[in-house]
């Protein structure tokens, strides 16, 4: 079985997709030359003295410019209804082309799609793992809080949330002066919110609304086929103002330094699959136990969030609290569970076997079941036996047995 080459979203994206720097903030400080003013004043006592007085000042101004930039992933969704699904990738070129200027670093869902989509080997069969799983972390950047888990391992900071809330045509009837006329509504509403990537708290948000009016009568009618484009282009410059209002008023909190990472470890093991603890000694007589000796899979395939990112047995960093988790093993039913991950925690996972792989394991060791107990080998087929143990090995299976034996199969510990 070769292992799927998607085992880090972030590995992947090194090769086609630049990552964001972290957000910044630039301050620049501006001091112009010292002005000099004199003023002269001459006031006349009492007694006739004229007194002259010479007034000095000097000023001095110091400009300081704060330039903020914000690393943010953006993601966009539609409540308005499936129609409208396909307004979703020119909301976000909209929001990002237009963003730049304001100091936001965008990672666009889309780019990231790509990079994905492209490291899917030439051929890959739809239901293979690679394709599996670069379509699995494309869809997770469709749900808010696997993005929050997708922002994290990106290194951005924010995400910038927006979202199709609805879409209304009204039509009223007007009969006025002999003529009716038909007055057409196009009313587009777009929300957006800022979260914290770390926590998933929204820090600012608000909704916009772009409206249209067209009118028509009998004679002449209103052309509506490009009014969606011009009001998404509408609602993507309202919510630019919208930030740029709230930036200037600093309700953008600043960036909460990233959870640490915690380490999780994972003992995977074929549930009810067993093999008889059979033993060579030095003189190549065979012995089988009453002990039955438990199968555990190598390598399967982790996943946190819909992204890879290693193998079991063994151990896996990911960040504190709830995640999905996902286990996948070439000839094994998957196994998913929602884990809240705890420093040091231990899940003992069991895989089922499927129906194609079970016979494929029966078939691997048959010639177990060959074995007779105090039957006496030739060194020959002590060889022959052992090739076919390394073969069941190679297959990515660690089998328990003793220690002592001249035929030993892959690890060193009887469960029995």
């Amino acid at each position: 079985m070769k292992l799927p080459r998607l085992l880090a979203l972030v590995g992947i994206l090194g090769f086609g997709l630049s990552l964001p720097a972290q957000s910044t903030v630039t301050t620049e400080r501006t001091v112009e030359p010292p002005a000099t003013v004199v003023q002269t004043r001459t006031t006349v006592g009492a007694d006739g003295t004229s007194v002259t007085e010479k007034i000095t000042t000097t000023t001095q101004r110091e400009r300081e410019a704060v330039a903020k930039t914000y690393s943010a992933a953006i993601v966009v969704s539609n409540r308005a209804g499936a129609k409208y699904d396909d307004q979703l990738a020119p909301l976000e070129d909209l929001l990002s082309a237009r963003l730049a200027d304001l100091g936001f670093q965008l990672v666009s869902r889309e780019l990231v799609a790509s990079n994905l989509r492209g490291f899917v080997p030439p051929g890959a069969p739809t239901d293979s793992e690679s394709t599996r799983a670069a379509a699995a972390a494309e869809a997770a950047l469709l749900d808010q809080s696997s993005a929050l888990r997708l922002a994290q391992s990106l290194g951005t900071d924010y995400v910038l949330h927006a979202s199709i809330t609805s879409y209304a045509e009204t039509q009223r009837n007007v009969t006025a002066y002999g003529q009716s006329l038909a007055n057409h509504e196009f009313t587009l509403r777009v929300a957006y919110k800022i979260l914290d990537a770390q926590g998933g708290g929204a820090l600012t948000g608000d909704v916009v609304k772009a409206v249209r009016t067209e009118q028509g009568n009998a004679h002449a009618s209103a052309e509506i086929g490009g009014l969606f484009a011009d009001l998404l282009d509408d609602a993507a410059g309202q919510i630019t103002t919208s930030l740029q209002g709230r930036i200037a008023a600093n309700r953008i909190a600043a960036a909460k330094p990233a959870a640490k990472a915690v380490t999780i470890t994972l003992a995977v093991e074929a549930a009810d699959l067993f093999i008889p603890d059979i033993r060579i000694n030095t003189e190549n007589v065979v012995s089988i136990g009453e002990s039955k000796l438990k199968i555990s899979p190598l390598n399967a395939t982790v996943e946190v969030d819909g992204v890879a990112v290693g193998t079991a047995p063994g151990s896996i960093s990911l960040k504190p609290g709830f995640s999905h988790l996902r286990l996948s093993h070439e000839g094994f039913q998957s196994w998913e569970r929602t884990i809240n991950a705890v420093d040091g925690q231990t899940l003992s996972i069991a895989l089922a076997m499927t129906e194609s792989g079970l016979a494929r394991f029966r078939e691997s060791t048959a010639f177990l079941n060959e074995l007779k107990n105090g039957a006496k080998l030739t060194d020959a087929q002590v060889k022959l036996l052992e090739g076919k143990a390394k073969s069941l090995e190679n297959s990515f299976f660690k089998v328990e047995t003793k220690e002592n034996f001249r035929f030993l199969l892959p690890g060193l510990q009887n469960v029995n």
